[in-house]
C-alpha cells in the first residue's frame, strides 16, 4: 500500500499580520502613546508606554478619559451657573465719570 500525497498548502494572510503589526495598527498605537504621554503631565514616558502591556495602556487611557469627563461636566456646570447670575441682570453696571 502506497502513501498517498496530501498536498500540503500554505495560507498566509494577504497582509502578513503574523509577522508584525498592521498598519492600522501602528497608527493606533502611536495615538494611544502619544495620548498618555501628553495627557498624563509628565506621568508616564515613550518608552513606558510603548513597554507598557495593552490591557493597562487601555486602563490608563480610560481612567484618563473618565478624569477629562468629570472636569467638563464641572466646567459646564461653572458656566451654566454663571449665565444664570448674569440673565438677573438687565442692564451692564453703570461706571460713574468724574
Amino acid at each position: 500500500m502506497e502513501n498517498p500525497e496530501i498536498p500540503f498548502v500554505v495560507r498566509f494572510p494577504s497582509d502578513w499580520t503574523f509577522f508584525g503589526l498592521t498598519p492600522t495598527y501602528k497608527v493606533t498605537l502611536q495615538e494611544q502613546i502619544f495620548d498618555l504621554v501628553y495627557h498624563s503631565s509628565g506621568g508616564f514616558t515613550y518608552t513606558d508606554v510603548y513597554n507598557m502591556p495593552v490591557y493597562l495602556r487601555t486602563f490608563n487611557i480610560r481612567r484618563l478619559q473618565k478624569v477629562f469627563d468629570k472636569q467638563k461636566k464641572e466646567h459646564e456646570t461653572q458656566m451654566r451657573q454663571a449665565k444664570s447670575k448674569s440673565k438677573g441682570r438687565s442692564r451692564p453696571p453703570k461706571i460713574g465719570r468724574r
